[in-house]
């Protein structure tokens, strides 16, 4: 395993479990969890592959699990082109393929190569409080993205085979929420992912709108009472 994969792991694992550690297994339930509030933010990706581009960000907040510690699952979307070096590369490798199996193919241009990746998130962020009002958070969570590579000279090739791809990822996060009016919140977050075959840092502003209280459970009536029977006595 890559050195840089075991340390990202290892800061994940410390994250996630020094919260559950600093409190009793039964201050967590997932009884807890109600949808609270939406937020989204735009930030700028460094994908390890391609150029920096913007991406976008959809999150929900479903409340605390237990104390501090806030579940927020989410969708993120970014789109970018492969570095001109990174496609000398993949053509390189196929001159040399083509090579050992005894037919050269010099002179392999794959022209501007797209790649994409919407992911889907769950992560875990352990909250802090100030006299201020700003509210850091730092966490983990896992991720699924589903990766597509596209290109004129690439369609309908198993590179385009290769760029597609549906692969598990492991997010680091870390951020700030300050109260702006009533119940909306501007945030700014960074964010690092980890997949097989790709990694990524971004930093975003955005928003998020926190529920009204009485929105977040819906308000059931209560039983109705049952019949009370009545006798005659002759």
């Amino acid at each position: 395993m890559p050195r840089s994969t075991s340390i990202w792991i290892v800061l994940a694992a410390a994250l996630l479990a020094w919260p559950a550690h600093a409190q009793d297994a039964a201050d967590y339930d997932y009884e807890n969890l109600v949808l609270t509030g939406v937020g989204a933010h735009v930030s700028v990706v460094f994908p390890s592959r391609s150029e920096a581009t913007l991406g976008f960000n959809l999150r929900a907040d479903l409340g605390l699990l237990g104390p501090n510690l806030r579940i927020a699952p989410g969708l993120t979307y970014w789109q970018s082109t492969f570095r001109a070096g990174e496609v000398d590369r993949i053509e390189e490798r196929i001159e040399a393929s083509c090579e050992r199996g005894g037919s050269p193919c010099t002179g392999i241009d794959l022209g501007t190569i797209q790649i994409s990746d919407l992911s889907i998130d769950l992560d875990a962020h352990y909250l802090w409080t100030t006299a201020l009002g700003i509210e850091p958070y730092a966490g983990a969570g896992v991720s699924l993205h589903l990766q597509n590579g596209s290109g004129e000279f690439i369609e309908n090739t198993f590179v385009e085979e290769l760029l597609d791809q549906v692969a598990p990822g492991l997010n680091l996060v870390a951020g700030a929420e300050m109260p702006l009016a009533g119940n909306l919140r501007v945030l700014a977050e960074a964010r690092g992912v980890l997949t097989s075959n790709l990694r990524s840092f971004s930093v975003g502003v955005g928003g998020s709108w926190a529920f009204p209280s009485d929105m977040r459970r819906p308000v059931m009536p209560p039983p109705a009472a049952p019949p009370t029977s009545t006798s005659t006595i002759r």
